[in-house]
C-alpha cells in the first residue's frame, strides 16, 4: 500500500478529516450524488450489489478511495444469513471474505457493515485480519458496539488501521447532522485528525452538499481516509460506542452557516 502523502509544511499542522460513505451500491441516484460531492469523500460499497461496480468504475475514473463494506453479523438480527457470520468456520469465514474483495478488486481497504455479533469475537476478527494482511490492505472498525474487538485485532496483525470516531447521521435531522459533524471538527481541531461515517441519505447528502465547499475556510481538509491510519500504534481517538454514536454536541463554528 503506497505510504501516506507527505503534507508540506504550510498543511502540516491544519486539522484533517475523512468522511466515509457506507452501504453503497444498491442505489444508483444516490450513489451518483455521493460520486457528485466535492472533495476526497471514501467511497464503501457493498459487495455483490446492483450498481457497485458501475460506481467503482467511476470513482475509480475520478480518482477516489474504494473500500470494501463488509456485511458481518449484529446482535439486532437472530436470523441473519448474510455476510459473515459467527457459525462460520475459518475456511468458511475466509472464503466468503475473499469472494467479497475479489467482487471489488479497487478496494484499498475494508470497514463493517453492521457486525455488532462478529466484531466482538476476537478469533473471528483474526480470522479476517489474516485475510486482509495478505492482501495489503488496511481496516476501518465503524465501531457499532463499544465491546469491538476489530481494531486490536488489526493492530496485532500490523494493519494499517483506524476507528471511526462520529456517525453523522444517526439521527436523520439537518440540526442532528450538523450537531454530529460540529463534533468531528472539534475533534479533529484537537487531536490533529477525526474520521466520520455517513450514508447516502438525502438528508446527509444534502448537508455535505452545502458544507464541503465551506471546508477550507474552516481551516480543515478533507482526505482519503487511507492518510489517517495507524499501522502500529494505539490511534488518538478513544473507544466509543452507541452512547457516541447519539451524542449531539455543539461547538464554535468558524463561519455561521457550519
Amino acid at each position: 500500500m503506497p505510504a501516506p502523502a507527505t503534507l508540506s509544511d504550510n498543511t502540516i499542522a491544519q486539522p484533517s478529516i475523512a468522511i466515509i460513505i457506507d452501504d453503497l451500491g444498491e442505489q444508483w441516484q444516490a450513489g451518483k450524488r455521493v460520486l457528485a460531492l466535492p472533495g476526497d469523500i471514501t467511497l464503501a460499497v457493498l459487495p455483490f450489489t446492483h450498481y457497485g461496480d458501475r460506481l467503482v468504475e467511476l470513482a475509480a475514473q475520478q480518482g477516489r478511495e474504494v473500500m470494501l463494506h463488509a456485511p458481518m453479523e449484529p446482535l439486532s438480527h437472530p436470523a441473519w444469513h448474510e455476510g459473515l457470520r459467527r457459525g462460520m468456520t475459518q475456511t468458511e469465514l475466509r472464503d466468503a471474505l475473499a469472494a467479497m474483495l475479489e467482487a471489488l478488486p479497487q478496494a484499498r481497504g475494508v470497514n463493517n457493515h453492521m457486525g455488532s455479533a462478529l466484531t466482538q469475537e476476537r478469533e473471528r476478527m483474526d480470522w479476517v485480519m489474516a485475510e486482509l494482511a495478505g492482501r495489503g490492505l488496511y481496516f476501518i472498525d465503524s465501531r457499532t458496539t463499544p465491546s469491538s474487538q476489530a481494531l486490536t485485532s488489526a493492530q496485532d496483525h500490523a494493519i494499517p488501521s483506524a476507528r471511526r470516531d462520529v456517525f453523522l447521521d444517526n439521527i436523520r435531522t439537518e440540526d442532528a447532522i450538523e450537531q454530529q459533524f460540529r463534533t468531528l471538527l472539534r475533534l479533529a481541531r484537537e487531536r490533529g485528525q477525526a474520521i466520520a461515517i455517513g450514508h447516502p441519505y438525502p438528508e446527509t447528502l444534502a448537508f455535505l452538499e452545502r458544507v464541503l465547499p465551506q471546508l477550507g475556510d474552516l481551516g480543515v481538509r478533507l482526505v482519503p481516509v487511507s492518510q489517517l491510519l495507524h499501522p502500529l500504534s494505539e490511534p488518538a481517538s478513544p473507544p466509543g460506542g452507541i452512547a457516541e454514536q447519539l451524542r449531539v454536541e455543539s461547538i464554535p463554528s468558524a463561519i455561521n452557516s457550519i
